[in-house]
């Protein structure tokens, strides 16, 4: 994809080094940006060089509901490529839910999900995810 940075395409071949990054690690990543001074997002970052990373729709509007400037946000948000949610993610969500003793935040599980269905790692600083059975998580607080 053009403008994309040809990132997702790449998740078909390598799905197990495909990144999904949550709520928390974008909104870290603009604030680092945007004083310009690098802390554990940028760090997280730069520790997983070449690693492709995917946010999906669901983390990009969280983000946008905590930030200030919603045109910055949008402009930020449009430098990764975003990913939707779908039947398989839908239908992975509801199970997930069911499975869960205590269910997940809906955006929570709606992530979580994704990841599942897609192979990704998820980006978090968030300990809720820790419940969910097989998922794969970094915690960018705890880099390297």
């Amino acid at each position: 994809m053009p403008g994309r940075k040809g990132r997702f395409p790449l998740c078909a071949r390598n799905r197990a080094a495909v990144l999904l990054l949550d709520t928390s690690f974008l909104i870290a990543l603009s604030r680092e940006e945007e004083h310009r001074q690098a802390d554990v997002a940028v760090a997280f970052l730069r520790w997983h060089r070449g690693r492709p990373t995917v946010v999906s729709l669901v983390a990009a509007g969280e983000y946008l509901e905590a930030v200030e400037d919603v045109n910055a946000a949008v402009r930020f948000l449009k430098r990764h490529t975003l990913i939707g949610l779908s039947l398989p993610i839908v239908r992975k969500g509801a199970e997930l839910q069911a499975r869960l003793g205590q269910r997940l935040g809906e955006n929570d599980a709606w992530l979580a999900a994704t990841a599942l269905t897609h192979g990704f790692t998820l980006v978090t600083a968030d300990r809720d995810f820790a419940r969910v059975p097989r998922l794969e998580i970094l915690d960018f607080t705890h880099a390297a």
